[in-house]
């Protein structure tokens, strides 16, 4: 694809609102840098939990309120006319549960990413033992839990996480089934599936999942590519990401624009309601 397609876009951008976004991450400087790239669409996609969870101190802090400071910082920049920008969130459903997500929160955003696997961060779930099998048990039960909150658009950095290592032996244990039910239950909820530049730029990820991210290409599934950015130097990621993309046969027809992300978020959050 070229740098002027609608799909050459990055939908989950960390600013210096996030606990992990690094103080050169503000929000001028993460859309002048999307700018210089060329990009199509940038979507913030801060960490925000709607309560305090506790025994993380994490998202301390982190709650709705962080996205009306941010919308309100918005809306007194220039923004460009050339770059269209959404005002996301990344939820964490491997932390928060089902409460990941409310309709205050869904009520701030253009679209939400959501994680099933930070299992890192301290209070996360913990696997029945320290063997391949109950890490992949954890997962994939984290993952098809998450897969049906509604209002998620995008399945955050799928099975990455520092402390699921090494990560083959465990995607071993989900067999070919269960991967393909994970991809059925995200295509059924119109959730990518993103194809992350942080962790794609460790070789022993990319190999560990590329059977599961061409599963998803055969099935149909759509993605998103990121450099999941929390530096403005972070973007380079982006082409290390649709590099590793285009190796695994995904075209830009596989991939979302802005416009259907706005789409498919309006379609999920009413059924937010209904639950």
């Amino acid at each position: 694809m070229t740098m002027d397609h609608p799909t050459y876009a990055d939908f989950h951008v960390h600013t210096n609102y996030s606990p992990c976004g690094r103080k050169e991450a503000t929000l001028e400087a993460m859309i002048a840098r999307a700018r210089e790239k060329g990009l199509a669409a940038l979507g913030f996609a801060d960490h925000v939990t709607p309560e305090v969870i506790p025994g993380c101190g994490f998202y301390d802090g982190q709650q709705p309120d962080v996205l009306r400071r941010q919308r309100a910082e918005l809306d007194l920049l220039a923004l460009p006319d050339d770059l269209e920008i959404l005002k996301g969130v990344e939820a964490d459903y491997t932390l928060a549960g089902v409460g990941c997500l409310n309709a205050e929160v869904l009520g701030l955003v253009d679209h939400v990413i959501c994680a099933a696997s930070h299992f890192h961060l301290p209070a996360a779930p913990r696997p029945s033992e320290d063997t391949p099998r109950a890490r992949a048990e954890l997962m994939v039960r984290m993952a098809r839990e998450m897969l049906v909150v509604p209002g998620v658009t995008v399945w955050a950095h799928p099975f990455d996480c520092s402390a699921m290592r090494p990560l083959a032996p465990i995607m071993d244990e989900i067999d070919v089934e269960t991967q393909a039910e994970l991809i059925d239950l995200a295509n059924a909820r119109e959730i990518a599936v993103e194809i992350n530049g942080g962790p794609g730029q460790d070789l022993a990820y990319r190999e560990a999942t590329a059977a599961f991210f061409g599963l998803a290409r055969e099935m149909g599934a759509r993605f998103t590519v990121t450099a999941d950015a929390h530096h403005p130097d972070d973007f380079e990621r982006l082409d290390l990401a649709l590099d590793w993309a285009r190796e695994m046969g995904i075209r830009a027809k596989d991939l979302l624009t802005a416009n259907e992300i706005r789409r498919r978020f309006a379609r999920q959050r009413p059924s937010f309601h209904a639950t």
